[in-house]
């Protein structure tokens, strides 16, 4: 702590001064002054903690000087030096809350005792202090995270403010890191982003939040984007914004928002913040883009039986869908989930003979976004292996013609064309076909349409017009009246059912 000693005789200051060891005490000495006028103008420049100043100086005197020191609320100890005949000043110096005075003919020890007495008070005062702005900083907190639990519950800003008193005017903002941080990572990292801009860290959810005080003219948007590099090269992650708002009861909807948006993260892997207006454009990739040719060369793959090639498969494959101009998290499992339970149908048509096999389930966006080509390539891998030892042991006629046909429904598919490419006769086929799955070939190739259909209809948006073309139909007509002899319903009607029941 720091003392300052003010006097204006020369005799008084200078032996205080040096009677004493005060860096032995653990106290710093500041240069002593002669007048209250002094003392003043070092206030701000030196922060004195205690005072030791004479009752009666000339010019300002000293009461003068302690009432000057609480009303611009320093937080200083002021011990007054007074003589014999100083009593009524005494009186108006207890008014006044001095802490301490002493007779300028106190022993060294009296002199010590009065200042460890002062640096005690301090102590208390400064922990008092911490304790209540601690009490308060919690407050807030909690309060911030009843907010985001209960949208429609007000928090009481005011105590915010009077924490934070930036805060007392919009507009707002609230930032998400998806990574749990320490109470020492809060206040080390708040502090790094307030020498930025106004921010109150906190923890919600295994997420970190800053909540924001921008610019009224948003004018600070050069800083946020130098403080969130900083944030991204401490946590690894980009900054998640949501969009800016004028009213702090708003927060527990900006919360919605940022999570919503960190999948995203997995996508936009190079972004240092993610906004909107990243993500709103996103109209998610079409079912159809590359659908046949992916499976294809899935299917190569599986038969194929290498993982190497089924690794350098899954790189191309991960690195087209995260590129993707239009991709979201949503297509992007859709996409992926579709060929993970098709490559499961395969490998279970071509050991249809045997006991199914069971796979686990497509795991959901956050459990495979963050590593995706290892954790494809773990799921794919197990079915590439079981696909080899069934293709190998139980392929056949049949089997290829499905798989033909099922990869080739859109085009007019005969009989004689998919034998020739077995290589086949093409009587013979069809009497496997029908030995194999109690069909002709027109049942079965039709079977295969309708019901390709039916999954066209329940996941996708496209109209019946294009579903027709999509399954091998010219006149979408003659396609609507086969469709209703399998499911008893028109395509329209069975696309409300089926999201009636969803």
């Amino acid at each position: 702590m720091k003392v300052l000693i003010a006097d204006d005789e020369i005799i008084i200051r200078e032996g205080i001064s040096s009677v004493i060891s005060w860096e032995e005490l653990g106290f710093i000495l500041l240069k002593p002054v002669s007048s209250a006028e002094e003392v003043i103008r070092q206030l701000d420049r030196e922060c004195p903690d205690i005072l030791i100043t004479d009752i009666r100086m000339k010019g300002m005197s000293g009461l003068d000087l302690v009432s000057y020191i609480t009303e611009k609320k320093y937080q200083i100890e002021s011990i007054l030096l007074t003589g014999y005949d100083d009593f009524e000043y005494i009186q108006e110096a207890i008014r006044q809350n001095v802490c301490d005075y002493l007779l300028k003919t106190s022993s060294p020890d009296d002199i010590i005792a009065a200042v460890e007495r002062a640096k005690k008070r301090l102590q208390r005062i400064k922990e008092y202090d911490q304790l209540k702005e601690h009490e308060a900083e919690r407050a807030v907190v909690n309060q911030l995270k009843e907010a985001l639990q209960n949208e429609m519950k007000a928090f009481p800003k005011q105590t915010l403010v009077d924490l934070i008193p930036a805060f007392k005017e919009a507009p707002y903002q609230l930032l998400l890191i998806d990574e749990t941080s320490t109470l020492h990572d809060i206040q080390v990292h708040e502090e790094l982003w307030n020498s930025y801009l106004n921010g109150k860290w906190f923890t919600y959810h295994n997420h970190t939040l800053i909540l924001l005080k921008r610019d009224k003219y948003l004018k600070d948007d050069y800083l946020l984007q130098v403080a969130s590099r900083r944030i991204k090269d401490l946590y690894g992650k980009p900054v998640i914004m949501s969009s800016i708002v004028s009213s702090l009861d708003e927060i527990a909807h900006l919360y919605k928002q940022v999570v919503s948006f960190i999948p995203y993260q997995w996508i936009l892997r190079d972004y240092t913040v993610l906004t909107e207006k990243d993500i709103v454009y996103r109209k998610g990739i079409s079912y159809t883009d590359h659908m046949t040719i992916y499976k294809n060369e899935l299917n190569e793959c599986m038969k194929n039986g290498d993982k190497e090639k089924l690794r350098a498969w899954i790189s191309n494959f991960i690195d087209w869908l995260l590129s993707h101009p239009d991709a979201t998290p949503r297509s992007i499992q859709f996409y992926v989930q579709h060929l993970y339970i098709d490559s499961i149908r395969l490998v279970n048509q071509y050991g249809q003979d045997e006991k199914a096999m069971h796979y686990d389930s497509m795991p959901v966006f956050q459990e495979w976004f963050q590593n995706p080509k290892e954790e494809l390539f773990s799921l794919l891998s197990v079915i590439s292996q079981n696909f080899k030892l069934c293709y190998q042991k139980n392929t056949n006629y049949v089997e290829e013609s499905l798989n033909y046909m099922k990869n080739h429904l859109g085009d007019p598919l005969s009989l004689k064309e998919i034998a020739e490419k077995i290589p086949v006769h093409p009587n013979y086929l069809s009497v496997v076909i029908r030995r194999k799955t109690g069909k002709s070939y027109v049942e079965l190739l039709t079977d295969l349409r309708i019901k390709k259909a039916a999954d066209y209809f329940m996941y996708t948006s496209m109209s019946v017009k294009e579903v027709t073309k999509l399954v091998g139909y010219n006149d979408s007509k003659y396609f609507t009246k086969i469709f209703k002899k399998y499911y008893k319903m028109t395509p329209t009607q069975y696309r409300e059912t089926y999201y009636q029941n969803k």
